[in-house]
């Protein structure tokens, strides 16, 4: 959406958003139980599934673009840690086993990949193929920090 409230059909898709929708939407459904919450929760997680999913390596991307292919292929794991907050709603309203494994899925992945058992705490950010990476930001906006109070 632009200014005065346009959409722009082009604009690529983030996964913190898409995430946050599933999360709210699967929490508004768990409170009351109106139906209509879980159609969209269930739109969210079937979008997230299927255009965010990284096939070949595991994780998830971090924007796609307007038909669903990949943009941004890093790691983030401040996205990734969203899939599990939004997976782990979306378990409790359908108790579906794939959505459970799916927010497995991104435990694990955040633990054996971001983890810093050294140190402690956890790297922002991974290449596709989870190796280190020069470009740890969110945004252009953000310090090219290896760890932040973000993840």
């Amino acid at each position: 959406m632009d200014n005065n409230n346009v959409a722009d059909e082009d604009a690529p898709k983030g996964l913190v958003l898409n995430a946050r929708i599933l999360w709210t939407f699967s929490a508004a459904y768990n409170a009351n139980e109106d139906k209509s919450y879980l159609e969209i929760a269930a739109r969210a997680y079937q979008y997230i599934e299927a255009n965010f999913k990284d096939f070949d390596y595991g994780g998830y991307y971090w924007s796609v673009g307007k038909k669903g292919e990949a943009m941004e292929h890093k790691k983030q794991i401040y996205g990734i840690a969203f899939c599990l907050y939004g997976f782990a709603e979306y378990y409790k309203a359908t108790g579906q086993p794939e959505v459970l494994n799916a927010a497995k899925e991104c435990y694990i992945l955040i633990e054996k990949y971001s983890s810093d058992t050294l140190n402690g705490g956890y790297l922002e950010a991974l290449t596709r193929e989870w190796q280190p990476i020069g470009d740890l930001r969110l945004s252009e906006k953000d310090a090219n920090e290896k760890k932040t109070t973000n993840t």
